[in-house]
């Protein structure tokens, strides 16, 4: 048995707006070996043992169950062809009964000259970063057994608690962030995005930004001194302000907490995850340049402050001052879930993520499926190939309106 951490609670009550889950696609040019990826998930719960364990809410403290699954439950086989949109985002929809199943599906659709892979992992284990450290593990795990069958990782367990971020932290430090200025409210009376949703109908929605496009959108972020996310989140503000005939925007922009970490600390596989705010006010006729430089100025302030750490004092005082049915109970008067969201999950490392020899083409992870009227877009790059994706319970009309919304994005994003 393992005790859940505070995220772990969290993401669990995040529930109520969408499935949590994380999402993976990737497609190789050949085939991966069943037997050895298959082993490598059975040495990679060494790292992450909570892969298999059900989540248990019914004692006293919430609590992760040890439940002995096995590679078999989690590695799936499917004879497909592994460039099939319709089974590709039906095997990325596969929910994971979080009290009874594994926390990680594997599904390996397995064509004729080449595989792909679908993996899903639930939230609650890890953040995106997290599931990319993931990624990276059980990946080298498979080349070193492709190398050596006899191969047996040294892994163990790291801390996944959020006190990993105070360690070197005084009293006097954590008030200060404890009372920072910190409007965690902010998005309460935020404009929604008017969809139909059909929460029978889970949608995967993509669009490539490719590696020419990419390009002169860094090298302008670049003249600007502002970075690709600043582009990014640009982009989308003034999307939403037209679509919703909106002139106030504000959007949580997700920030990784590792970089608060000490050196070299280590660290488990877990959510580590904060928020900077984007609050950007635009009026008709302003040029994307000047709504460029208020989310700069907003982003590089943030960055070079630790109030996003607030939250995080927040909900560990209340994760251990207060009984689970208590939390249940004012988690939501407290902690705002954003109606419309954005994550920039970053890039995936090439030399990382690895299978032997089997050539990865294509790689993108994405967040999970929300219930109208949340929304969100999140973004990932591999290659300097950058993918854009929404999922939404939806109608087909819905997902019309969608893929336009990242055809306009991405079209925003080259204006300039």
């Amino acid at each position: 048995m393992y005790k859940a951490e505070s995220f772990d609670i969290m993401q669990y009550f995040y529930g109520a707006v969408h499935n949590p889950l994380i999402h993976c696609y990737i497609r190789f040019s050949g085939h991966i070996n069943v037997s050895e990826l298959k082993r490598a998930v059975t040495l990679s719960r060494k790292a992450i043992p909570l892969i298999q364990c059900c989540f248990d809410v019914t004692g006293r403290r919430p609590c992760w169950k040890d439940k002995e699954f096995t590679e078999e439950d989690i590695v799936h086989v499917i004879q497909s062809n592994p460039n099939d949109i319709e089974q590709i985002n039906s095997l990325l929809a596969s929910k994971i009964n979080i009290m009874k199943e594994p926390q990680l599906n594997i599904y390996l659709m397995n064509g004729q000259k080449a595989d792909s892979l679908c993996i899903i992992i639930n939230h609650m284990i890890c953040d995106a970063a997290g599931f990319k450290e993931y990624l990276y593990l059980l990946s080298n795990i498979y080349t070193k057994l492709n190398e050596n069958p006899s191969y047996m990782p040294n892994l163990k367990p790291n801390l996944r608690s959020t006190r990993q971020l105070f360690f070197d932290m005084g009293l006097r430090q954590k008030l200060g962030i404890l009372f920072s200025k910190y409007d965690l409210s902010k998005q309460k009376k935020q404009a929604q995005i008017c969809l139909d949703g059909d929460r029978s109908n889970p949608l995967f929605i993509t669009h490539c930004i490719e590696k020419h496009e990419l390009f002169l959108i860094k090298t302008y972020a670049k003249s600007q001194h502002a970075s690709f996310n600043d582009m990014i989140l640009t982009a989308y503000c003034r999307l939403l302000s037209r679509k919703t005939r909106t002139d106030r925007i504000v959007i949580p922009c997700p920030v990784d907490l590792r970089k608060y970490l000490r050196n070299n600390q280590k660290h488990g596989i877990c959510n580590l995850t904060s928020n900077f705010i984007c609050d950007v006010v635009i009026k008709e006729g302003d040029s994307f340049q000047n709504t460029l430089s208020q989310v700069s100025a907003q982003m590089n302030q943030q960055k070079n402050s630790s109030n996003c750490l607030k939250p995080i004092i927040m909900l560990e005082l209340a994760f251990h001052l207060l009984s689970y049915q208590k939390m249940q109970k004012i988690f939501g008067k407290i902690f705002t879930i954003p109606v419309i969201s954005y994550t920039n999950i970053g890039i995936i490392d090439s030399k990382l993520l690895k299978f032997a020899n089997a050539d990865i083409l294509d790689v993108f992870v994405t967040g999970a499926i929300k219930y109208v009227p949340y929304f969100q877009v999140a973004v990932s790059t591999y290659e300097e190939r950058c993918t854009l994706s929404c999922n939404l319970y939806g109608t087909t009309k819905d997902m019309v309106w969608i893929k336009s919304f990242l055809e306009e994005l991405s079209k925003e994003l080259l204006s300039v």
